[in-house]
């Protein structure tokens, strides 16, 4: 069993992964920087990474279930090309790219990425709402395409998917509410995806530690409390505040690799 100081370290990557795999400010980032800050200590980072997933796909589909169901219903059709297309861009490139991709998740690599998440909500995030027209059931192949591009962004660390597949709807031109609905439903499929190949690559040993099982159960909690806020909270001056965020962090990260040896 893991010490008091072990399961308080746990507990707080759960609560960052819970938070920040919704809100546009990335998950993969954090993880990076609090795992090097914090060095959890835990013989299977693995298992760790695989549980605090599940924990946010929990947390997705719960928040997200009628929007699920009514994708089984007549007039989704725009929905599932948003969906279907895009995670599969996303897939064939994060296979792709996976061995380079773990080779540089670094401090340093987390800040450049979450500089960049900060100029996408800076950008494309402050758009006039008189733009922005469109809902879910416009959606195109071209649309599909553009999102799932974007949001492969985020398999670099510290670019934020959410955040990402907000910027590129906001930039197609749809409303807030539907772009934060195809944010969070894009999120179902590329999640679950990273459940799966962990799982694969033998990360379900001491799945039922009580340290990682409090992780998940922290990162499903947190991880519901940052879809409501931030389903509340996407307006241009919020996304402003996030990318502020990101920009301080990012910066803080970089130093952090240049100067932390």
């Amino acid at each position: 069993m893991l010490a008091v100081a072990g399961l308080g370290v746990l507990l707080i990557l759960g609560a960052v992964q819970g938070a920040t795999e919704f809100l546009p400010i990335s998950s993969s980032g954090h993880l990076v920087l609090f795992g090097n800050w914090l060095d959890p200590g835990a013989d299977d980072g693995l298992v760790l990474e695989v549980a605090l997933h599940f924990g946010t796909l929990v947390a997705v589909l719960i928040f997200c279930f009628r929007d699920v169901l009514a994708m089984l219903r007549p007039g989704s059709a725009g929905l599932w090309r948003l969906m279907l297309l895009s995670t599969l861009i996303t897939a064939a490139l994060g296979l792709a790219l996976e061995d380079l991709l773990d080779a540089y998740s670094t401090p340093g690599v987390a800040g450049i990425g979450l500089l960049v998440t900060a100029t996408l909500l800076f950008t494309l995030g402050q758009r006039d709402d008189e733009r922005l027209t469109r809902h879910v059931a416009d959606g195109t192949h071209a649309d599909a395409v553009l999102l799932g591009l974007l949001q492969s962004l985020a398999l670099v660390p510290g670019i934020s998917r959410s955040g990402a597949t907000l910027s590129a709807a906001l930039l197609l031109g749809f409303a807030r509410r539907d772009a934060v609905r195809i944010a969070f439903l894009m999120s179902v499929p590329v999640v679950f995806g990273a459940v799966i190949l962990k799982a694969s690559d033998g990360g379900t040993g001491a799945f039922t530690e009580p340290g990682i099982l409090g992780g998940m159960a922290m990162a499903a909690i947190v991880g519901l409390a940052a879809l409501k806020f931030i389903s509340v909270h996407v307006d241009a001056r919020s996304l402003r505040r996030f990318g502020i965020y990101c920009a301080v962090l990012g910066l803080a990260a970089i130093l952090t690799g240049l100067f932390g040896d």
